[in-house]
């Protein structure tokens, strides 16, 4: 996804990027139809031939505007700009459009990763991902994950293919491909 790649250092590379469920915005959609059909309903019943219906009418739409603005507008944004960002060397959080804010875990210092579904929660396929960490902030929690059995699953491949990596240390890894995909001759 190219907008997480400006997040990855030069040593990382991107595993997945997802964002909240749709099913987050259920209830903002739901409000914006409650608020059109409500204004629609108030335009109806305003008389008309008044001198002040027009006047009437634009203020309630007005209000429809703001109240979308408010209920739906606002939320969707948030909810565009929340990604959970897994790479090769951490577990990225960000989210905020006007007001950014951000978290990440360095993979070598994961410790442990649950992850929670309710039957609604499974049958739509989304739930909450719990990520515990050996430093000061401790535990990440990322909320209405998209297949969270197969995010954790990831992220704990991440995790032991980074502390492989650790371990072996930076010249110890052996020859990778080539830019052609094929691996060097053995000598």
């Amino acid at each position: 996804m190219a907008i997480a790649d400006r997040y990855l250092a030069d040593d990382e590379e991107l595993v997945q990027v997802t964002r909240q469920h749709w099913t987050e915005m259920v209830s903002e959609f739901l409000m914006l139809c409650l608020i059109w059909l409500v204004a629609g309903a108030l335009i109806w019943v305003i008389p008309s031939g008044e001198e002040w219906d027009k006047m009437a009418i634009y203020v309630v739409l007005g209000a429809a505007v703001l109240a979308s603005l408010w209920f739906w507008l606002i939320p969707l944004l948030k909810w565009r700009s929340t990604m959970y960002i897994l790479t090769t060397k951490r577990i990225y959080k960000r989210s905020g459009f006007l007001t950014k804010a951000g978290r990440s875990i360095p993979l070598i210092r994961v410790n442990d990763v649950s992850f929670k579904a309710s039957l609604w929660e499974r049958m739509m396929r989304y739930g909450t991902l719990s990520i515990q960490s050996a430093s000061e902030q401790g535990m990440m929690t990322l909320k209405h994950v998209p297949d969270p059995e197969g995010l954790k699953a990831k992220i704990y491949r991440a995790v032991d293919e980074e502390q492989r990596h650790q371990q072996m240390g930076p010249g110890l890894a052996g020859p990778g491909p080539g830019p052609d995909g094929m691996m060097p001759p053995m000598r």
